[in-house]
């Protein structure tokens, strides 16, 4: 279509609108949809799609038949190799989920001894190895701990993908490796346009072994510290970088305790809203109610996991900028709660 044609064509389309004769221009729009999906120009396809929506909404077979045209022509530029080495992955999504997915995808190299990601970094993403090697490892005590290997068609990420945690582990390419991701900013959009792709993603991701599982395998333990599952009202401080308070204090329940940090529950009603306090400075306060103020902590840290439960409270560790005695830990740990509270 050149520039005159298409001026003559919006102007033709306004002269039957202006003459109430629907049909005629949700038939011209429609046309123009089909060229600009062949010529693969999607915006202005689907921006014309609205259209027809507007003049005429119970243009039905239009609207349908012109949604069909876009998919299929979005379709045809699914990389071949792409969609073999995914198969199994694109093999339960509708065509418009797949090229939902397809197009969310961003796509880089990385040399051999790149670092993906690094253990600590907030790097909320789901990636797709379309080429190359890399391995998969935790760092403690200045030791190196290799989880596994990833080849082709494998996936890493969906830990910190589908939760709000910083990464627990770091991954490194060991050749000239390309990658495909998605950055978790793509979910808000999905629940909107596509609010069954999600799970069907992470039904996919779940197939593999998760993080948790590969530590169990090996019988290892990433936490440096005694953990002590504790009970009773806490109190939490945001603070900003500078250590300035931001808002005001609220309440939590503190449920498990290390020399090195904290985990307790709190009530958000939005994943938006939790997410946000991932890497967020913060003060913990709290008492043990059976042992009393004597022993009360106060410690400052970093949110390290926000984990939302829809229709349960919000699960948040925190790990703290100074260890606890512990000796302390030791104490707190002989008391047990009452047999309504007993949840170890």
């Amino acid at each position: 279509m050149d520039s005159i044609s298409v001026i003559e064509q919006e102007e033709l389309i306004r002269k039957y609108v202006e003459e109430d004769n629907k049909a005629a221009a949700v038939r011209l729009i429609y046309e123009l949809v089909v060229a600009c999906a062949k010529e693969k120009n999607f915006k202005s396809a689907e921006s014309l799609r609205d259209r027809i929506f507007e003049i005429d909404p119970m243009a039905l077979d239009e609207i349908i038949h012109s949604g069909e045209v876009i998919e299929q022509e979005k379709r045809e530029l699914i990389n071949k190799d792409h969609r073999e080495t995914w198969a199994e992955l694109y093999q339960g999504l509708t065509v418009e989920e797949a090229n939902e997915l397809y197009f969310s995808l961003k796509t880089e190299t990385y040399p051999a001894d790149t670092t993906v990601y690094s253990q600590g970094e907030h790097k909320p993403r789901l990636f797709l190895v379309n080429r190359g090697r890399l391995k998969v490892f935790y760092t403690q005590n200045n030791r190196e701990v290799l989880l596994r290997m990833l080849d082709k068609g494998q996936i890493a990420g969906d830990d910190t993908f589908f939760s709000s945690t910083l990464c627990t582990t770091s991954m490194v390419a060991l050749s000239s490796t390309e990658l495909s991701y998605l950055d978790a900013d793509v979910l808000k959009r999905w629940k909107s346009v596509s609010p069954v792709l999600e799970s069907k993603v992470q039904d996919f991701a779940s197939r593999s072994k998760g993080i948790k599982d590969l530590i169990r395998e090996r019988e290892l333990d990433r936490r440096c510290y005694k953990r002590i599952h504790v009970f009773g009202r806490g109190e939490a401080q945001l603070m900003s970088g500078t250590g300035t308070p931001i808002g005001k204090p609220f309440k939590v329940d503190v449920v498990d305790l290390s020399q090195g940090g904290a985990g307790f529950m709190v009530r958000i009603t939005k994943k938006e809203t939790a997410s946000l306090l991932l890497g967020q400075k913060m003060n913990l306060s709290y008492t043990h109610p059976q042992a009393g103020p004597a022993k009360a902590i106060g410690r400052s840290g970093t949110i390290v996991a926000v984990r939302f439960h829809p229709l349960e409270d919000c699960s948040i560790s925190i790990k703290f900028n100074e260890l606890l005695d512990p000796r302390l830990i030791d104490e707190l740990g002989c008391y047990k709660p009452p047999p309504e509270l007993d949840f170890c």
